[in-house]
This record gives structure tokens, sequence and C-alpha cells, in this order.
């Protein structure tokens, strides 16, 4: 009996250290298992940052190249920017130092042989003398008005104020600055656009554009020719605007180089007026602040129409 009880008692014992290490194996395995976990939790965290680390490493990448493309953009765009206004600024010196000097030399000579031999000259002679004084004092003028705007759009300081304008009055007050020289040279001018067509747009710009097509339409149109200036309505916001002439009208070589930018087109006007092509440019661009472009239609022996659109107001 004490010999069963014995062996009962070792076997309880045996037993209780089998269940013991099993429990310590136990407990060992669910550390080992959380500490696994908690690693494998960490590396996953420590992955998500990565990851977002790398993201963000990329777009700053990306930044900075889009910021290096668009400094690299902005430079071409200077350079080539800064080498036009090199190429335009060496023109307008060609020009003030043949179109300006020579003029203001010869109506200072003019002037200077009218006062010398004023009793010796009929009224007549000396009326054609100041006209012929006048003439180049305007287009000297003109000239100068022409850079000068040219200039404040090149530098940005133009700023364009966008305004209602009745259209007719504005072509009348400009139509009246030619009348004179209209009358003397035989040419017609006619304001045909209607009372009623009102445009949004800069008033000093277009007065400087129409200057411009005007004074170009008078000097390659004869004696006993007509420049018209009239409006075709093309949809509800939308009116084009035309000066036309009856003139000596262009080649399609001729237009092409007048609209190239890049090239001062000239030539003699049917009274032999100078010209330096800088105008036609000037209304381009002024044209183009008003979201439109200059469109020529020309032929030789019958003339030429200028026409851009402009926004009405209904």
């Amino acid at each position: 009996m004490n010999k069963f009880n014995h062996y009962i008692s070792m076997n309880e014992i045996f037993s209780g250290c089998i269940n013991y290490y099993l429990l310590l194996a136990l407990i060992l395995a669910l550390s080992i298992l959380y500490v696994y976990w908690e690693r494998r939790s960490k590396l996953l965290h420590e992955h998500k940052e990565l990851i977002k680390e790398l993201n963000s490493k990329d777009k700053e990448l990306d930044e900075l190249k889009s910021t290096q493309e668009e400094k690299k953009s902005h430079l071409e765009s200077s350079k080539i920017k800064s080498e036009n206004v090199n190429f335009t600024d060496e023109k307008l010196l060609n020009i003030v130092a043949h179109d300006v000097k020579g003029p203001l030399k010869y109506m200072t000579n003019l002037a200077m042989l009218v006062k010398e031999n004023y009793s010796h000259l009929s009224d007549k002679e000396r009326l054609e003398n100041l006209e012929l004084i006048s003439k180049t004092g305007n287009k000297i003028n003109e000239l100068f008005q022409n850079i000068i705007q040219w200039k404040k759009m090149q530098l940005d300081t133009f700023v364009m104020q966008r305004e209602i304008i009745s259209l007719k009055e504005l072509v009348q007050d400009n139509i009246g600055l030619y009348l004179s020289g209209a009358k003397v040279k035989g040419v017609s001018i006619t304001n045909e656009v209607d009372d009623s067509v009102y445009v949004w747009g800069d008033a000093t710009m277009l007065g400087v554009i129409f200057q411009n097509l005007i004074s170009n339409a008078l000097k390659f149109t004869n004696k006993g020719g007509v420049v018209k200036i009239y409006t075709t309505p093309k949809e509800d916001d939308v009116v084009e605007v035309s000066v036309s002439d009856t003139g000596i009208g262009m080649t399609e070589a001729e237009v092409e180089k007048m609209l190239n930018n890049n090239f001062f087109f000239t030539k003699l006007g049917t009274s032999e007026e100078l010209g330096t092509g800088f105008g036609i440019m000037i209304v381009q661009e002024m044209i183009s602040l008003h979201q439109s472009e200059l469109s020529v239609d020309s032929t030789i022996g019958k003339g030429t129409r200028f026409s851009f659109v402009l926004h009405a107001v209904n």
C-alpha cells in the first residue's frame, strides 16, 4: 500500500513537472510570439515610414525637377526675349539715326532757307515750305510716339485700361489728325462705323492702332483715292474692324515680310513718304493685347485692307 501510494505521489510529481514545463514552454512560446509580433509591427511601421519618407523625397525631387525645368524655361525665354530686345534696340538705333536725324536736318535746313529768303518768296511758296516743315515734324512726332508706346510694352509698364468705347467717336477723333494731310494729298477718309457700335478696349491703344493704320493707308494711296474705316458684325459679341484703301497694294511676299515682327519692312509711299515698318509691329502687339490678331488682304493696284476683331458691347 505504501509502495502504491509512493508510486502515485511520484507520478503526481512527474505530472506536475511536465505541466510546469509545458506551461513554461507555453509562456516562452507566447513571449517569443509577442516579441516577434512586436518586432514585426515595428518593422512594418518603419517600413511604412520609410515608404512615406521615400514618397516625400520623390515628391520633393519632382518639385525640384519641375522648378529646375521652370527656371530653365524661364532662362531660355529670357534669353530669347533678350536677343529680341537687343535685335529691336539695334533696329531702333538705326531708325533714330536714319529716319529721325535725316528729317530733322531737312526740316532745320528748310526752315533756315525760308528765313533767309523770306522776302523773296511768294505767299504760295511760303505756305508750301511751311506745310513741308509741318509734315516732317508730324512724322517725327508719330515715330517717337510709337517708340515710347513700344518701349512701355517691352518694359511691362504699359497698363491696359479696359473700358466701353464708342467706336465711331474714337475713329472720328483719330481721322481728324490726318484730314489736313489727306487734303493736301487729295485722298478722302470716310468713317462708316455705325453709331450703335460700342466695344470693350483700351482707348489709348486703339487710338495708336487707328493712327498707324490710317497713316499707312494714306501713304500708299494716290490722289483721288479713298481710305475707309468700317465694321462688320461677326458674332453676337464680336465685331470686325477694317481700315481699307484704294492704294497701290502689296504682293504676298511683302505682306508676309510686313507681318514678321523680326523684320522691319518698309517702302516709299505714293508721294515718296518715308516709313520705318515700326508702326505695324506696334499695331500687332496692341491688337494681340485685345485677344485678336491683324489680318491683311491686299491686291497689287487695287488696295489693301487691314482688319481685326473687338469684343462688342450688346
